[in-house]
C-alpha cells in the first residue's frame, strides 16, 4: 500500500516536472516492479480527466473554399466529438502499448543499454556472470560482445572464440548466441561453443537442458536440437549441419577451466587444442598422425610445459623451428 501512494505521489511530480533526479529513478522503479497495472492506468485516466479542454482552432486548411470556413460546430459538440475521441484513442492506445512505454521505452530513455565487451587473451581465461545471472566461462583468443542489461522478447549476444555458458532459465526470453551466420537458442542450459574463426567447423555440445543450433544462408536456414550429451557440429564451408551423441559432454565442465581429459584420443584432435589454446602452429611428423592420446592437459599452463607432458606421454620430442612447433618421433 505505501508503495501505491509513493507511485501517486511521484506521478504527480513527474507530471509537473518537480522530479529529482533521484525520484525520477524511483518513479521509473516502481513503475517497473508493480505488478498493479490498473493502479497505473488510473493514474493516467486521472491526470487525462483533469486536462484542460482548449478549444481547436486552426483546423480548416487553407484550400478549402470560403464558405465552408465559416461553418461552425458548437463548442459542446466540438469538445466532445474532439476530446473525447482524443481521449478514446489514447486510451486505447494507452492499453495496448502505454504500460510498454512506461516500462520500457521510458526506462530505456533515462538508463539506456549499453553494449560490452570482454576479450580473452593467449593462455587467457575469463569468467563473466550477465545481468540474467547467466554465467560464461570464456577461453583464451575469444571474444564476447553482450548488453550490460537485457531488454526485449529475447537474450542476445555474440561470441567469436570458445565459451562455456550456464544459462539462467528464463522461458519467455529465450538466450541468444549469435556466432557468424550461426545462432544457438537455449532457455536455460549448460553446453560449449567452440567457433573460432580460423575453424572450419564449429560445434555446440551439450552437458544438461536442451538447444536449438540454426544455420543461417542466404536463402535457407537449416536447424537442429540436441539434448544432453549430444553434439552438433557445422561446416561453414560446406554448409552442413549434423549431429552425434557424445557421452564425454561432461568433460567440458573441466575444460572451461583449462583441464583437459583425453580419453583415446587422435594426438591430430589434441594438437588442434593446442594451436587454440595457445594460438601457435604445430607439426605433427606423419608417423604420429594416428596415435592416440590418453591423459589430461592442463592448458592453464605455459606452451612449452605443456607441450613437454603432451612428448613425455608419447615418447616423442619437440622443437621449434622458426615460427612453429614440430612434434617427432
Amino acid at each position: 500500500m505505501e508503495e501505491k501512494e509513493e507511485l501517486k505521489r511521484l506521478y504527480q511530480l513527474y507530471l509537473t516536472n518537480e522530479c529529482t533526479a533521484e525520484e525520477l529513478q524511483r518513479f521509473f522503479v516502481l513503475i517497473d516492479n508493480s505488478k498493479d497495472d490498473e493502479t497505473i492506468l488510473e493514474l493516467m485516466s486521472a491526470s487525462w480527466d483533469q486536462t484542460q479542454r482548449i478549444p481547436e482552432t486552426g483546423l480548416i486548411p487553407d484550400f478549402l473554399p470560403k464558405e465552408a470556413k465559416q461553418i461552425k460546430l458548437s463548442p459542446t459538440r466540438r469538445i466532445r466529438y474532439g476530446f473525447r475521441s482524443v481521449a478514446a484513442a489514447a486510451a486505447i492506445l494507452l492499453i495496448g502499448t502505454g504500460l510498454f512505454f512506461f516500462r520500457s521505452t521510458l526506462w530505456n530513455a533515462i538508463s539506456p543499454v549499453h553494449q560490452l565487451q570482454s576479450f580473452s587473451a593467449q593462455a587467457q581465461r575469463k569468467q563473466l556472470e550477465l545481468s540474467d545471472g547467466t554465467r560464461v566461462w570464456l577461453s583464451p583468443n575469444s571474444t564476447l560482445k553482450y548488453p550490460d542489461k537485457f531488454v526485449g522478447n529475447s537474450r542476445m549476444i555474440a561470441l567469436e572464440g570458445e565459451a562455456f555458458f550456464e544459462v539462467a532459465h528464463d522461458a519467455s526470453h529465450p538466450f541468444i548466441i549469435q556466432s557468424g551466420q550461426i545462432s544457438t537458442r537455449v532457455l536455460g542450459t549448460s553446453f560449449n561453443i567452440s567457433a573460432y574463426q580460423q575453424n572450419q567447423d564449429v560445434s555446440v555440445t551439450l552437458v544438461t537442458g536442451k538447444v536449438a543450433v540454426a544455420l543461417q544462408r542466404e536463402n535457407s536456414t537449416t536447424e537442429e536440437t540436441i539434448v544432453a550429451n549430444q553434439q552438433v557440429t557445422i561446416n561453414k564451408a560446406e554448409g552442413k549441419i549434423s549431429k552425434a551423441n557424445f557421452p564425454n559432454a561432461g568433460d567440458y565442465l573441466n575444460r572451461r577451466l583449462g583441464h583437459f581429459d583425453y580419453k583415446g584420443t587422435a594426438l591430430a584432435e589434441v594438437v588442434k587444442d593446442l594451436e587454440l589454446q595457445y594460438q601457435i602452429k604445430i607439426q605433427l611428423s606423419p608417423e604420429l598422425n594416428k596415435s592416440l592420446f590418453y591423459g589430461n592437459l592442463d592448458m592453464t599452463k605455459s606452451s612449452t610445459q605443456t607441450l613437454n607432458k603432451l612428448c613425455t606421454v608419447m615418447e616423442a620430442n619437440w622443437k621449434k623451428d622458426g615460427g612453429q612447433y614440430v612434434i617427432l618421433k
